[in-house]
């Protein structure tokens, strides 16, 4: 069939959605199946030439020329949407319309819509660390992996596709992007509070690593509260909506945490682990310490901090080079000469007190540092992040050092 214009093509699928049957009462199952699965299809290519029509216009200025106004305003008074509705649709179709190899897959049907978005922001995150060939070679490889991968998936491939366009730095290269993600998200933490009459409602922004210890937390303690529940049921009450047994979870947390007497170093995971990146990572992650989220080596590191670990170095066919020692994690009397010392975190200008304090190792525990007060300070968990070394690094390394005078 010859090309036809979009505007053609798209006044002609009007006509015929004008023109379907609403009556389906006697369709058969497998019928049924068949359109939906056509329907979808045809709503993903839809809204995929949408997008790129979209890119297009708003590329050539067309809606400033022809109504004196931007893109996202234009489509807002065309369609009620909102603001953030239409800023959403306008940046969705500018990424879109950025890789045309993505775009042309979407439109003709090969890509869904959620896996050409996952895929636009993998290479949107990838454009920093690879030159134009690179960007075309990663924007093909991702395409041909959204063939048995999904949108999840997708999204979570950055370092298949680093293996394939740059294989002698994909390790490097994956170390580097990780340690820009984790600094990012750092940086934009944030937790607000709205009261509103007898409630309180919030919303923010967590790293990942911190993130996921939350939730595998509320997770816990909801599943606690359910088997309480479904042993104790009362056959009048109500039973809680899913959203309502994650707030009565975090509940139960406040109150758990309100209870209790810290005590430093006690009640941590123990991970015992053969160091290599990907062991300890699936460990940590066993161990309960993460969830299924990739991490920088840093980043790692840091998580592990106060854990009891346990690391086997292997080299060459699993030759055993170095078993670490059994008390990494600071003990209770070198805590206790550690808060005597420092008195609270010692980054300059930092006056938090040491129950909120980490114990940090100066020369690191993974590069020979021993635990022993000559080689560790209490550190804050946000001056800990920053002083924790990382081999790849955007920001500013700070390092710590005891002086003659102690």
């Amino acid at each position: 069939m010859s090309p036809i214009p979009a505007g053609v093509a798209l006044a002609r699928i009007e006509r015929v959605l004008d023109c379907v049957d609403a009556d389906r009462a006697g369709v058969d199952d497998h019928t049924r199946l068949d359109w939906v699965r056509a329907a979808r299809r045809v709503r993903g290519r839809i809204e995929a030439l949408a997008g790129l029509l979209v890119a297009e216009a708003d590329q050539a200025q067309a809606s400033e020329r022809a109504a004196g106004t931007p893109m996202t305003s234009w489509l807002g008074m065309g369609e009620n949407l909102s603001k953030r509705e239409a800023a959403g649709a306008v940046g969705q179709a500018r990424s879109l319309g950025e890789h045309p190899r993505v775009g042309e897959a979407a439109t003709e049907g090969r890509i869904g819509t959620g896996q050409a978005r996952a895929i636009t922001r993998v290479l949107d995150g990838l454009s920093d660390q690879l030159d134009a060939a690179q960007q075309a070679r990663a924007e093909q490889v991702l395409v041909e992996l959204a063939s048995h991968l999904d949108a999840d998936q997708l999204s979570r491939s950055a370092g298949r596709v680093l293996a394939q366009v740059a294989p002698t730095e994909a390790d490097e290269l994956s170390e580097q992007r990780l340690q820009r993600q984790a600094e990012t998200a750092y940086r934009q933490r944030s937790l607000r509070f709205y009261r509103d009459g007898a409630s309180v409602r919030f919303d923010g922004s967590l790293p990942r690593v911190e993130a996921e210890q939350w939730i595998a937390l509320i997770d816990t303690h909801q599943e606690a509260l359910r088997r309480t529940t479904i042993e104790a049921r009362d056959p009048l009450a109500v039973p809680p909506n899913p959203e309502q047994r994650r707030a009565d979870a975090l509940i139960s947390l406040i109150n758990t945490a309100a209870n209790a007497i810290p005590v430093p170093g006690l009640g941590v995971p123990t991970v015992i682990v053969t160091l290599d990146y990907h062991q300890l990572h699936q460990q940590a992650a066993g161990a309960g310490l993460i969830g299924d989220v990739e991490l920088s080596a840093g980043e790692l590191r840091r998580v592990c901090c106060e854990a009891n670990l346990v690391p086997a170095v292997l080299g060459g066919p699993s030759e055993v080079l170095d078993v670490g020692r059994e008390h990494r994690l600071v003990t209770k009397p070198i805590r206790t000469a550690l808060i005597q010392r420092d008195g609270g975190c010692t980054f300059p200008g930092c006056d938090t007190r040491p129950n909120l304090c980490e114990a940090h190792h100066i020369i690191p525990w993974w590069n020979g540092g021993p635990t022993a007060l000559h080689n560790l300070t209490l550190l804050c968990h946000h001056h800990h992040a920053l002083i924790e070394p990382a081999r790849y690094t955007t920001r500013d390394q700070w390092t710590g050092r005891i002086t003659d005078d102690g």
